[in-house]
């Protein structure tokens, strides 16, 4: 799928930390539709995939063209696209654990505003979070804006969603598992 107008190397290894994913997102939000990223790195980019899956689903294409084991190359091509080209394999369930009653589990509570604050996406937090919950327990994340793109993604694994604006201006959003679903 080499079929792009513009094609824009991206070699993180050489960038600052901090500045990866906005220099990443910066060439994206100037890339022209048809146009890609060819991005280089010193490990797998997973977590850029699940941001990219949050912010741009439906508008990138995810190519993997080497796997490491010391270089991962991507090409992230934009325009609109029904298949992203590559999807996470799903973790497979731990093994089932005994559960206290519903009514006694305390929520996963996900503070997601000091990752933000960092510059970060908490897409893989929010993903771990998830996949440690016990039975019956609700997960709650406080962010610094309504996570709209997340209740679909998370709708699809089985979730219902009660969000409310808190007088700071953070969103408490818990998250449960709907009855019938594991």
């Amino acid at each position: 799928m080499n079929e792009t107008l513009t094609e824009q190397l991206i070699d993180v290894r050489v960038i600052p930390p901090r500045q990866k994913h906005p220099t990443i997102f910066n060439a994206w939000l100037n890339l022209p539709d048809g146009g890609a990223i060819l991005l280089v790195n010193d490990h797998d980019p997973l977590p850029l995939y699940y941001q990219f899956a949050c912010e741009y689903a439906g508008n990138f294409h995810w190519e993997y063209l080497e796997r490491g084991p010391d270089t991962w190359r991507v090409r992230i091509s934009k325009g609109e696209f029904a298949d992203p080209g590559f999807v996470p394999e799903k973790k497979k369930p731990a093994a089932p654990i005994a559960a206290a009653p519903v009514q006694f589990l305390q929520p996963q509570v996900l503070d997601t505003r000091p990752i933000f604050a960092r510059g970060e996406t908490p897409c893989g937090a929010i993903d771990q979070a998830v996949q440690e919950l016990a039975p019956g327990q609700p997960l709650v994340l406080l962010v610094p804006f309504e996570p709209v793109p997340l209740y679909g993604k998370l709708a699809r694994d089985g979730f219902s969603h009660q969000s409310q604006q808190m007088e700071d201006g953070t969103w408490r959003v818990e998250f449960r598992k709907t009855q019938g679903c594991h």
